[in-house]
């Protein structure tokens, strides 16, 4: 086919090129031994024609044309296919096209529009998608609550004990051989997840804090430990001896800041769970 043949769009889908667009490599899967990363093709190479049905512009007269990344014609004038258009890990797996760039806007009429573009509406869905569209706007909101996220799981990371350290090594780390590591090694690798992956260490602090939660309760509920609000404080029953202050802290949160002290003390959580665990023996 003659390069003239390729690329014949109608007007009104050729739309105005005036901003920053960015593709994704579609296949971009967590890496199952290296928390918080990812597998991405050093380079993937798509095909960079296609065969597409475009209508006129109220949806009438559909029609198949082919599609193609060209940025030359051979002396014959057959098409030639770009040879700068493709998904590498060292931009992990983006495809950024800028407006001011001219041989951008070739690549953009074909990856808006091709069937390996999953955010096309009209592709064909038999094809299997290789990139999706970002779009900057979610893109940008996401990343503001990501920055919260991330900076909420490295606060938390920098205030863990080295008890905390390991029973989060236990949860997140899946080889043996990093139990035997120091604890400031151990440390480094939690920051490092909390950094990259904070969702899932926040989940994992969470998950264990719950646990504790649903003991405490146990605990008040079989008169072991209780909340005296006029001490301020959590106070072991019968003794009244004080546990943990509960002076200036936010109420909503006693539970969730009482677990983390027994977090942090895990003889005196298991002095309370065995205490809960003999009660209800007796029940």
């Amino acid at each position: 086919m003659k390069a003239s043949d390729y690329n014949q769009y109608p007007e009104w889908m050729r739309k105005p090129f005036d901003k920053i667009q960015i593709y994704t490599y579609y296949d971009i899967k967590p890496d199952p031994d290296n928390p918080g990363r990812h597998i991405i093709p050093n380079i993937y190479q798509f095909k960079l024609t296609d065969h597409i049905i475009v209508t006129d512009e109220g949806g009438s007269n559909p029609r198949p044309i082919h599609i193609a990344y060209t940025n030359a014609s051979a002396p014959d004038g057959s098409m030639v296919v770009g040879d700068d258009l493709f998904f590498s890990a060292q931009n992990y797996g983006r495809i950024v096209l800028d407006p001011k760039k001219a041989s951008d806007h070739a690549k953009f009429m074909f990856m808006e529009y091709s069937n390996m573009n999953a955010s096309n509406p009209n592709r064909d869905n038999s094809v299997h998608p290789v990139w999706k569209k970002e779009d900057l706007q979610v893109e940008a909101k996401a990343s503001r609550v990501d920055r919260k996220v991330r900076k909420e799981a490295m606060l938390e990371a920098a205030q863990l004990s080295a008890y905390m350290v390991d029973v989060l090594m236990n949860v997140l780390s899946g080889s043996v051989s990093d139990k035997d590591k120091s604890e400031e090694e151990k440390r480094d690798m939690i920051e490092d997840i909390a950094e990259t992956s904070p969702k899932t260490f926040l989940a994992a602090v969470k998950s264990s804090l719950s646990e504790i939660i649903s003991t405490t309760k146990k605990a008040k509920d079989l008169g072991i430990i209780k909340n005296d609000f006029k001490k301020q404080a959590f106070i072991s029953q019968p003794d009244d001896e004080v546990i943990w202050s509960t002076k200036g802290i936010d109420k909503k949160k006693t539970y969730e800041l009482f677990a983390k002290y027994l977090q942090e003390n895990p003889s005196v959580l298991k002095t309370i769970e065995s205490k809960v665990l003999m009660e209800q023996e007796l029940v």
